[in-house]
């Protein structure tokens, strides 16, 4: 006996299964989910290395900075230039690579600021920090040195000579300006 095809009307197509999509869909998205949840490294070649043993050793970083000192600027002509000095000593445990920037700049004329280099070197005593020596210079409102300027080992003192130069082309609207400005010393441990 044959059974015969079940149709419940004329001309009707064959039924579908309409749950197959969705389902199939919600099974790419639980793997792919999965896959991403597993966190693993899916290379062909893996290695591995040792390195050798090394010590940690806890220290301070510590800098005591003195006051500079005092630069007589308004006596500056266009061209003509100051200079002082400050004390930076390490008084950590480790050596450190030193960084010098301008924090703060006031005029009491606006333009003055824009009108004045900031020259930074390190010297050997104060009696050697005349104008004219070579080192970092930049303008005063955004004088950075940058890090590594000099290094100082733990316990040693450097002596920082400050030149500030007027601009040879300053306009008169200058004249007698004060300027107040702040620079920040700061130290970044280094290997020793």
């Amino acid at each position: 006996m044959t059974a015969t095809p079940r149709t419940t009307g004329r001309h009707r197509a064959a039924r579908r299964h309409r749950w197959v999509w969705p389902v199939a869909l919600a099974l790419v998205v639980a793997v792919g989910t999965a896959l991403l949840g597993t966190g693993g490294t899916y290379a062909l070649w893996n290695g591995t290395a040792s390195t050798a043993a090394t010590t940690v050793r806890s220290a301070t970083a510590t800098v005591s900075v003195s006051s500079t000192t005092a630069m007589n600027t308004a006596v500056l002509g266009p061209g003509t230039s100051t200079t002082g000095t400050f004390t930076v000593r390490n008084t950590g445990a480790v050596p450190l690579s030193m960084r010098v920037t301008t924090t703060a700049s006031k005029s009491s004329v606006a333009a003055a600021t824009g009108e004045l280099t900031l020259h930074l070197v390190m010297v050997s005593s104060t009696a050697k920090c005349v104008p004219g020596l070579t080192g970092t210079s930049g303008r005063l409102a955004t004088f950075d040195t940058g890090t590594g300027a000099f290094s100082l080992p733990a316990g040693v003192s450097g002596t920082a000579c400050l030149e500030m130069a007027l601009d040879a082309d300053a306009p008169q609207t200058v004249a007698g300006a004060t300027t107040d400005f702040t620079l920040t010393v700061t130290g970044t441990q280094v290997s020793a």
